[in-house]
């Protein structure tokens, strides 16, 4: 177990930040905002915390644990990379706490992660753990699994025998920032920089769709590259697993030959790096075409020749990208574009509702509430209409979002539950929508639910859909939400959605 380093300053400022939007906080300033104690008595103090409110629990003599509430429960795939962080004190003690505690995050299938943490102090003391695999002593696979339905997250001490009181005070989870890395130089050059001897230029028009790159050989000899803008820097856990994809163009070879050199290049911040050298099966020798030629390189170990202990170890601290321009040994042009960092596919995409709405919202004029019974089984997500004429919808959380190219064959499957029709007549229309980041969306359309659970499933192949401003792979290369109806009457209506799952395709 690692132990908890205290909180930066940096973090505290990214809890009022505009970028933090998806940051969650519970400060306890009006309240104890429906956490509770196991093992203790838990208290609300209205002053006294850091600042304002906190609570603080008693433990009735064994150990104790804080325990966030329901509404905090779901899919927590895009924190990881992230941060939780928290304070605590100890308010009142008969004798020093020697032992540390314990953060532990408990998923919906029993999974326990945890990590050690420092005894508390006198005073408000700062703790904050990344949310990755190393730091709660497990893969980054099967961190990220667990993180897909997470039940709890607990903040526990132990038990001294003697009376003990905890106090504890602004719990947040940020987000990693940038968990969509992606340059499509449509609107200049994104902040990529030169390395090595070329310059740079933007092209507004030309590129794979809009505006790209070009980067023009000075001559002197070395290889040189396009290297990530500074804003890329980070921890790119979340993306181990993930693909790294780009497209290049040869605009003039000079009428030279090809020559070998490291085709990606990581490097960490502190200056260790891995490479998809010529020793690698994804390194190509081949000059890039005289037309736009993509390329796609998986983020993993192998793929860059090193063991996952290294490999990791850069990706948890990046510093930049560079990706080889120089193909030709004689001074060239090459062209770069649409260069996205996409988040690993690994498994089926579940929502299941078991233990709160997942980050599920409405679309149009509906409000969703979650439901604890009723089910197929357990949980549902309930949908209300609100009457104001437009078709209303469930649509799915942001961590849904990114290149679904590994469902195509799959399947998607829900189940839906007329409630109450209003005593309307049913009405018909598209009943899934799976939207582009460009807005275009791909349509299936389908038969009202009845009045009891109805399962739906629809394969995700290009003959299931309509195509609306969008092909069914660029579509499925950038999926932003999904969209399934919920409203199926013509007067005001209620209905419900549970079991929503997104299978993997085929292997190839």
């Amino acid at each position: 177990m690692k132990e908890i380093l205290a909180l930066s300053s940096a973090l505290l400022l990214l809890l009022g930040s505009p970028g933090s939007a998806e940051a969650q906080r519970c400060g306890f300033d009006e309240g104890d905002q429906g956490w509770y104690s196991e093992g203790g008595r838990l208290s609300w103090q209205r002053f006294g915390g850091d600042p304002g409110g906190f609570l603080q629990a008693e433990p009735s003599g064994g150990d104790h644990s804080y325990r966030s509430p329901r509404s905090w429960s779901g899919d927590w795939s895009s924190r990881v990379g992230g941060q939780l962080s928290y304070r605590d004190r100890l308010v009142a003690a008969d004798e020093p706490m020697n032992e540390g505690g314990m953060i532990s995050i408990h998923a919906s299938d029993g999974t326990v992660l945890s990590t050690s943490t420092p005894p508390p102090e006198r005073f408000w003391t700062v703790r904050e753990v990344v949310l990755n695999g190393t730091n709660f002593g497990v893969s980054e696979p099967e961190f990220r699994r667990a993180m897909r339905s997470v039940a709890q997250i607990r903040i526990s001490y132990a038990g001294t025998g003697k009376r003990s009181i905890v106090g504890l005070d602004e719990v947040a989870i940020v987000p990693p920032s940038g968990l969509y890395l992606a340059s499509s130089f449509d609107d200049g050059d994104g902040g990529w920089r030169p390395e090595g001897d070329a310059s740079f230029s933007w092209m507004e028009e030309g590129g794979k769709g809009g505006g790209f790159l070009v980067g023009r050989d000075l001559g002197d000899g070395s290889t040189w590259r396009f290297s990530s803008p500074r804003s890329w820097s980070g921890d790119w856990t979340p993306y181990i697993g993930g693909v790294l994809s780009f497209d290049l163009k040869m605009i003039d070879s000079r009428k030279g030959g090809p020559y070998e050199a490291e085709m990606v290049v990581i490097v960490g911040t502190d200056g260790s790096e891995v490479s998809v050298s010529p020793s690698s099966p994804y390194y190509s020798e081949e000059m890039p075409a005289a037309i736009w030629t993509h390329r796609r390189l998986p983020l993993t170990a192998s793929a860059f020749g090193a063991t996952e202990e290294a490999f990791g170890r850069v990706m948890r601290s990046v510093d930049r990208i560079s990706i080889r321009g120089e193909y030709s040994d004689r001074s060239d042009a090459e062209g770069i574009d649409n260069v996205i960092v996409s988040l690993p596919v690994k498994s089926d995409i579940v929502s299941t509702f078991d233990l709160g709405d997942e980050g599920w919202r409405a679309g149009k004029d509906a409000t969703l509430s979650w439901r604890e019974e009723g089910g197929n089984p357990g949980g549902f997500l309930l949908g209300e209409d609100q009457g104001s004429g437009q078709t209303w919808y469930y649509v799915s959380p942001a961590s849904w979002s990114g290149d679904w190219t590994d469902y195509i064959g799959g399947t998607l499957r829900f189940d839906l539950v007329e409630i109450d029709s209003g005593n309307g007549s049913p009405t018909f229309g598209d009943v899934v929508r799976i939207y582009g980041r460009d807005g275009s969306y791909l349509s299936w359309s389908g038969d009202p639910p009845g009045g009891s659970w109805t399962r739906r499933q629809v394969p995700l192949v290009p003959s299931s859909f309509k195509e609306m401003g969008g092909s069914f792979e660029a579509v499925m290369r950038a999926v932003s939400e999904v969209w399934i109806r919920g409203e199926y009457s013509n007067m005001r209506d209620v209905g419900g959605l549970d079991n929503v799952v997104v299978t993997l395709g085929p292997d190839e």
